[in-house]
């Protein structure tokens, strides 16, 4: 069987370039490739910035305040001063195995800084459909030797609904979930675990504190994490990107000097960014903003020579927004209009020198993205920002590799939070397993969430979750810190 989850591995790797690279230095072990990530932070922070970050670390810290509370809002303050973020993750995704050991790995990240913060900020996208497969939708278990297991909270005419357009959880939602799982669930380890989730994390009081299902993550968020850990630890506050960023874009559309303004508003400069295409096909202008429809599904924006944004909404009908600054500013404070991650990478690592640390897609993407940008920049005689963007280095990677394993009988899974909720691991023990666990080891730990994603269902190995399960109970025995026997 090992060859066969060998051939899965080196098929990821072919895949792509991210995990290719991972595996040239495969030897090493996760602490030094923490630090390897930390010296990119470094690296960056010399170079300096386009705009001064302290407008988003105030705003980060003001979302942080309205939701947790002004002393977890001065410790955000405080370490985001790293100019570095975790980017990997998709806001909601509380329960997706590969997102929480990959933010673990950021506080490590954290720690070669010489930051061992009480928090550890992540900025997390909401533009992702509640089914994706990180499941914001649910919660994600890793009980089962064959086969990851979702368990819905929302129901399933929400699917295709935007994490960051979902209204909270409600205690009805609670409810159905109660009576689905933990009262007519086969698994009695796992009902155990939902039923303890259910009063102690998504109790109503604690509903009703927020507005919208991203509010809500927040809130939830840094209670499920503080069940996670034994010792001293840090916990974890999501905040959702698109919240964080919108002060920041509001401000930019009226100011000449930035670059956004300059895409929408410059004649010449938005040709050139309509124009300039990756190697997918798709232009800069097609990656600046989407839209939502009216029941929160997301809608796909392209700018036009013209200025305009238009797209295509899920009845093939046309859409069309216009670019007047007012007139956008309304769209995006009416969430009608979001910026895409293009733009958030825009306004926070090309123009205010903020680092971002993601995942093997995005470690990938975001070189193409800044050559394509200084090559616009360059062509409009913009050179002194082109020198400054292209320093930077944009390959910055947290979230692939895994170092902890859940323990059932005769297979192993990644751990995540339902896995850990019995068993929560000291911060002590994670900085053990990554200095005896290697980088390639944690591919192969962390392959089912791997080979998921860059393979598609006609090709995968048949029982190919079983596969993986079962060899690494053999290969890992040292890397389980949640067993079902306890």
């Amino acid at each position: 069987m090992a060859h066969r989850v060998n051939r899965m591995a080196e098929l990821c790797r072919e895949r792509n370039g991210t995990v290719m690279a991972s595996y040239a230095f495969g030897p090493m072990n996760l602490d030094s490739f923490a630090e390897v990530q930390a010296q990119k932070v470094k690296h960056n922070r010399q170079i300096g910035s386009l705009r001064d970050p302290e407008d988003f670390i105030e705003s980060a810290a003001a979302l942080t305040c309205r939701l947790l509370g002004e002393e977890d809002a001065a410790r955000i303050r405080d370490v985001l001063n790293e100019n570095v973020i975790c980017t990997a993750d998709h806001h909601g995704s509380l329960y997706c195995s590969q997102f929480l050991q990959g933010d673990i790995l950021f506080a490590l990240i954290l720690e070669k800084l010489g930051r061992q913060s009480p928090v550890v900020p992540v900025l997390a996208a909401g533009q992702v459909e509640l089914e994706n497969s990180t499941y914001s939708r649910g919660i994600s278990a890793y009980f089962s030797r064959d086969n990851k297991q979702f368990l819905p909270l929302f129901p399933a005419k929400y699917s295709v609904q935007l994490a960051s357009h979902a209204d909270p959880v409600s205690p009805e939602m609670v409810d159905r979930f109660r009576k689905r799982f933990v009262s007519e669930g086969e698994d009695r380890s796992l009902r155990q675990v939902l039923q303890e989730l259910c009063s102690a994390v998504y109790n109503e009081e604690d509903l009703k504190k927020a507005g919208s299902f991203s509010e809500q993550t927040t809130i939830l968020g840094k209670k499920l994490t503080g069940h996670l850990f034994s010792g001293e630890a840090p916990s974890i506050v999501y905040l959702e990107m698109e919240s964080v960023i919108l002060p920041l874009l509001l401000k930019e559309l009226s100011d000449e000097r930035s670059l956004l303004y300059k895409f929408l508003y410059d004649k010449d400069m938005r040709e050139r960014i309509v124009r300039k295409k990756l190697p997918d096909g798709l232009s800069l202008g097609d990656l600046l903003f989407r839209a939502a429809d009216e029941k929160g599904r997301k809608v796909m924006l392209s700018l036009r020579e013209d200025g305009s944004l238009t797209g295509m909404d899920w009845r093939k009908e046309p859409v069309s927004f216009g670019t007047d600054p007012a007139e956008l500013s309304s769209l995006l404070q009416e969430k009608k209009v979001f910026p895409g991650v293009f733009t958030e990478c825009l306004l926070l690592f090309f123009e205010r020198g903020i680092t971002w640390m993601g995942g093997m897609f995005q470690a990938s993407y975001l070189p193409q993205w800044q050559s394509a940008l200084c090559a616009v920049l360059e062509e409009a005689r913009c050179e002194e920002q082109a020198d400054l963007i292209r320093a930077y280095d944009c390959s910055g990677y947290i979230c692939g590799p895994m170092m902890m394993l859940y323990r059932g009988d005769g297979f192993a899974t990644t751990a995540g939070p339902v896995e850990l909720w019995h068993n929560p691991v000291s911060f002590e023990r994670i900085r053990q397993l990554a200095k005896q666990t290697s980088l390639w080891d944690g591919h192969r730990i962390g392959l089912s969430e791997m080979y998921f994603d860059l393979t598609v269902r006609e090709e995968r190995e048949p029982d190919w979750y079983r596969k993986i399960a079962e060899e690494l109970f053999r290969d890992y025995p040292e890397n389980v810190v949640a067993d079902e026997r306890k």
